[in-house]
């Protein structure tokens, strides 16, 4: 029998906050997709990319150890690329999917290294890559913290801190967020860009960042930061730095000293405001910065379920900003009605957004289902 544990969470603020700031966006429900797939697979995919071409719309994840593009109108496997974990091409040191560019399947390894396979699943470059300033565990990825490739170089992310706790606040500014590897000089150089300078000033935040590509720039969005950080690959500094803020994005959790038990980390966790991962919308020139309100829950949970609202959680929400990071306004969805922590894409007719919130009553762990929606602010 599994202990429960009682939840005391904060309250939602958006319950009790002053008029908001930020304008309220309405969605309008384009049209919502049931889609059965022929394999068995997860109902949220943790990585997943819509790719539209002339033959079809695709999409393209990770299921369980192999790659698939699967149709979105039958569930139908057209292509799969079977990841090895012996041999010459073996991925068992792999840390992340982190992009596709063509022929070419972007990866990284542990402990610290970037390459790409071929559609046959072969390892047909592996590069490692030296630390910066301060030395680190690996380098990691993911379809939201990908590889970019630009002219020679490819530029990847370090989101983490390695020694948090033992950090000051003046290490944060040695910890680099990006580097670059260039293909033709064989050269890695890690740039000064770092989190905001007043990143600890409250306490010790977290560490983790999504971002996106739109033409030359990388947008860096923190998970525990209002800021939102421009980098332009070309002249490979930061241009601007913007304080995107949410309305509903009010208590950060700080961590300044080790929570007595995983229990209780947990419960600070998800009481807590946060980011989530970033999205640009080509269509419409746009950005989406999801994020999650802290809450509270009067009801008794196991800690299975505990866990299972860190990907799952009870309110999600949604910002909008222009190209040049003006927030449009922002949109809370209902309790329980989307998952945002995956498995979310744009494509022509808006934006995806998948329904299979776990904790929701109309929860289908065999079919797909997405609700595709733009925001009032396009009319």
């Amino acid at each position: 029998m599994k202990p429960k544990i009682i939840i005391g969470f904060l309250i939602l603020l958006c319950a009790c906050q002053k008029p908001s700031e930020n304008k309220t966006l309405k969605i309008e429900i384009v049209k919502e997709l049931k889609i059965k797939p022929e394999v068995m697979m997860a109902p949220d995919p943790a990585q997943a990319r819509l790719i539209e071409s002339d033959s079809g719309n695709y999409l393209f994840f990770l299921n369980h150890k192999n790659l698939q593009f699967m149709d979105l109108k039958n569930g139908k496997i057209v292509k799969e690329v079977v990841i090895k974990y012996d041999g010459p091409n073996s991925m068992s040191r792999g840390s992340g999917i982190a992009s596709v560019e063509k022929d070419k399947i972007w990866t990284t390894f542990r402990p610290h290294a970037i390459g790409y396979i071929n559609y046959e699943g072969e390892i047909q470059f592996k590069k490692s890559i030296p630390p910066g300033e301060v030395d680190i565990t690996f380098v990691v990825s993911d379809f939201h913290q990908g590889l970019h490739c630009y002219g020679d170089k490819v530029f990847g992310m370090q989101p983490l801190f390695m020694n948090h706790h033992g950090m000051e606040k003046e290490d944060i500014q040695k910890i680099s967020l990006i580097y670059s590897y260039d293909m033709g000089s064989d050269q890695t150089i890690w740039y000064d860009v770092y989190y905001a300078t007043d990143y600890w000033d409250k306490g010790k935040k977290g560490s983790n960042f999504s971002w996106v590509r739109r033409g030359d720039k990388l947008y860096i969005s923190p998970w525990y930061d209002h800021e939102i950080q421009v980098f332009d690959m070309q002249t490979e500094k930061v241009t601007s730095k913007v304080q995107a803020k949410s309305n509903y994005v009010n208590s950060f959790y700080y961590v300044d000293e080790i929570p007595g038990s995983i229990e209780e980390g947990t419960i600070n966790y998800l009481s807590h405001d946060l980011y989530g991962i970033i999205l640009y919308d080509k269509y419409r020139d746009c950005f989406y910065r999801f994020f999650y309100p802290g809450f509270k829950e009067d009801k008794e949970y196991t800690f299975e379920s505990l866990r299972s609202l860190y990907r799952d959680r009870p309110f999600t929400g949604v910002m909008v900003l222009d190209k040049d990071l003006n927030v449009l306004g922002e949109h809370l969805f209902d309790k329980f009605q989307v998952h945002t922590y995956s498995n979310i894409f744009v494509g022509e007719e808006g934006l995806y957004l998948s329904l299979n919130n776990e904790n929701s009553p109309d929860y289908d762990e065999d079919h797909l289902r997405y609700m595709v929606v733009k925001f009032d602010f396009e009319k």
